[in-house]
């Protein structure tokens, strides 16, 4: 996972925190990418929706190779492993990003003077190289549209949406992914209001559905991105006002809630998302008399706050890299500042972090390559004293109640370290047995983040260091031979028809679903330390424990099922479901997900269809939706794709996670022309789960 994470930082930094996001969100290794269909939606929000707030600040800087070595050695923030500045959107310029763990980001901008500029963008050009400091800044929103027809009801002048596109360069890219990152972008046609008015912008594949989460993807951040003056995010843009009653009411037009503040009637606050503002500030020469050339001064952000993990050790960095005469301490707001002179004509403030919010971070602090501390172990095992002692036994022992095993197991624990085996378990459950599942995606009580917490505090409890290396090729045996293996060595415990007498149910689907063969060979090999399980390995022959391996996974459609034949993989001229059936009229979720209700119903209809399993073809063999066709993620989609209609056909892809792969399947195929295409929302894990068909092979 830490090589996965150390390839993310090396993405040009321009991008990192919107890559940073899908890579938490959709990492298979890591957690289930389900969105947040089972949960209630509350309304939305008309201007923002579920935008995540603040998305990135630009700031004018002369020259941005200066730029990024003062801020970095100076001011203490990180550009990660970007060498250099890279081209901006706006053409004629470069950029720097500095990404931060709530999502928020400060872009530093130069004009390259040699590059001629005209049209729409030389525009920009004028008004960006006016001056320094922040120019403009943007605010996310989840949906663009929303935001646009809100805007234009209350009379302001909108430009046209753009549509941005900038070279996806990560470095561990796949053939099916997406060659461009897309981001849609908002702003006023008075070009001077961008100076005090937020821009408004869109990723559309980002998934908002998740903002609910938003701690949990915040917390997992802490760990990827740090900065040496201990920034962790925006939490306010202070905007510099001569008419302060008029643009407090364009953003009160706007929409934006006014925060009162008691302690200070100077300052006129507006709540963007959590703890986030914007501050309106009198400018002096409003309570003076003022001159012609005050009168025309524009609006405009003149400092940003940062809130940091521990104050002090921001002064102490600060104070170590910075004259003396460049810093002010406010002692009663415990406030850091750094004056505009020594930031390139922006004023930088810092702020001590929250207790409660520093205390959510302890608590949920995987520490990855390191062991859990004090308080996420404590939280951890509170968790499980919570949710899992009632079953598993209040240490771990397993068999308090309904067969559930021991926890406490090396040979589970270690043997499940390298794969999704127990972070299935947990997420999903165990369908038709008492197992259920605690994802609060599917209305379970605990976040994906509290789930690998728990996954790690058992591992950990256990001892487990390095996880047991399981091959994930299947393993290949006689079906009848294993199953009289089963009846007389296995079913004592596990029952005739796998159904859990005094050790685990093996006859569920789920289980089958989501353990490889090489996990159900290497526990019965090696036994499960701890319980009653034996290590057959000095009991049965190498073949014999293949052969009841292969009986197992023969049995996840059903303990009774007839003996199933070998599975091919389809050819060309069988890609497509009942050729001449219609073709079916899906209702899909936000235009891209179709149900497993739906897609079930169109494959009993006998509908005009093309499934594509965007899993490893050794997971198809295993268990796939009947006529799919494995079509990997990471593989060369060109071939494939050239023998599947882009007309009168739907094209259908799931996945188990269930939106990752599948979704840069189709994200492919979209941009090769194919625009009949849909996701199975609830994923082949739960297709399984709801009782929808599935086939099995070796």
């Amino acid at each position: 996972m830490n090589k996965q994470f150390e390839a993310l930082k090396k993405v040009s930094p321009n991008r990192i925190f919107y890559i940073s996001i899908i890579v938490i969100v959709c990492f298979s290794s890591l957690v289930s990418c389900k969105d947040d269909q089972y949960a209630i939606v509350e309304e939305e929000p008309f201007l923002l929706g579920r935008g995540f707030g603040f998305s990135s600040a630009t700031v004018n800087v002369k020259d941005i190779d200066s730029a990024r070595q003062y801020f970095s050695e100076k001011l203490g923030f990180s550009f990660g492993r970007s060498k250099e500045a890279e081209q901006g959107n706006i053409k004629g310029t470069l950029t720097s990003a500095l990404a931060f763990p709530d999502m928020s980001s400060i872009e530093l901008l130069s004009i390259v003077d040699s590059i001629p500029v005209k049209g729409k963008d030389s525009v920009l050009h004028e008004f960006l190289i006016q001056k320094p400091g922040v120019r403009m800044y943007n605010i996310s929103s989840s949906s663009i549209d929303s935001t646009y027809s809100w805007l234009a009801s209350k009379d302001f002048e909108l430009d046209s949406i753009e549509s941005y596109k900038t070279l996806n360069e990560s470095p561990n890219k796949k053939a099916w992914d997406d060659d461009y990152t897309e981001l849609l972008n908002l702003g006023f046609k008075d070009i001077q209001k961008q100076e005090y008015l937020p821009q408004f912008s869109k990723m559309p594949d980002f998934p908002y559905d998740r903002m609910k989460e938003w701690d949990a993807f915040y917390n997992m951040q802490r760990g990827f991105l740090s900065h040496p003056n201990g920034a962790l995010g925006v939490v306010a843009l202070k905007i510099l006002v001569q008419d302060v009653e008029s643009v407090r009411n364009e953003f009160l037009k706007m929409g934006l809630e006014e925060l009162k503040d008691s302690l200070n009637e100077d300052i006129i606050r507006f709540k963007v998302k959590r703890n986030q503002e914007i501050q309106l500030i009198a400018s002096p020469s409003e309570k003076s008399e003022q001159t012609e050339t005050t009168k025309k001064e524009n609006p405009r952000v003149f400092s940003i706050v940062f809130e940091v993990k521990n104050i002090d050790e921001t002064y102490d960095f600060l104070k170590e890299n910075l004259p003396e005469e460049a810093l002010q301490w406010d002692s009663t707001l415990n406030q850091i500042t750094v004056l505009k002179d020594y930031a390139y004509g922006l004023q930088l403030e810092f702020v001590q972090e929250s207790e409660k919010q520093a205390l959510m971070a302890q608590k949920l602090e995987l520490n990855f390559g390191a062991k859990l501390d004090s308080v996420a172990r404590h939280n951890a095992s509170a968790m499980y004293q919570q949710y899992c002692a009632l079953c598993h036994g209040k240490d771990r022992e397993g068999y308090a109640a309904d067969n559930a095993p021991s926890l406490r197991s090396k040979s589970l624990l270690a043997s499940s370290k390298g794969n999704n085996f127990i972070r299935y378990t947990i997420q999903y459950g165990r369908g038709e047995s008492a197992m259920a599942g605690y994802y609060d995606q599917l209305g379970g009580p605990l976040t994906f983040l509290e789930i690998e917490l728990l996954i790690k505090w058992l591992e950990e409890e256990a001892g487990i260091e390095k996880p047991v290396e399981l091959s994930r090729d299947p393993v290949v045996g006689d079906v009848e031979l294993g199953k009289k293996v089963y009846q007389t060595q296995c079913a004592v415990c596990h029952g005739n028809e796998g159904e859990g007498i005094t050790a685990p149910a093996l006859g569920n689907p789920m289980l089958l679903a989501t353990a490889t063969d090489d996990f159900l060979r290497y526990a019965i090999k090696e036994g499960r330390d701890g319980t009653p399980m034996l290590a057959y390995k000095d009991i049965l022959s190498e073949k014999e424990i293949d052969d009841v391996t292969t009986f197992l996974r023969s049995r996840a459609s059903g303990w009774n099922v007839p003996k199933t034949d070998s599975i091919k993989i389809p050819t060309p001229e069988n890609y497509i479901l009942n050729p001449n059936g219609s073709q079916p009229d899906f209702e899909l979720r936000e235009g891209r997900f179709v149900s497993a209700k739906q897609l079930n119903q169109a494959i009993e209809d006998s509908t005009r269809l093309v499934i594509l399993d965007a899993r490893s073809e050794v997971a198809w063999r295993q268990t796939h939706i009947p006529g799919s066709i494995p079509v990997p993620y990471y593989e060369d989609p060109e071939e494939f794709a050239k023998h599947i209609p882009k007309e009168n056909t739907m094209i259908v892809a799931y996945c188990a996670c269930p939106h990752a792969a599948s979704g840069k399947v189709i994200s492919k195929l979209k941009k090769l022309g194919y625009n009949n295409t849909a996701i199975l929302d609830e994923g082949v894990l739960i297709w399984a789960q709801l009782g929808y068909p599935v086939k099995h092979g070796h």
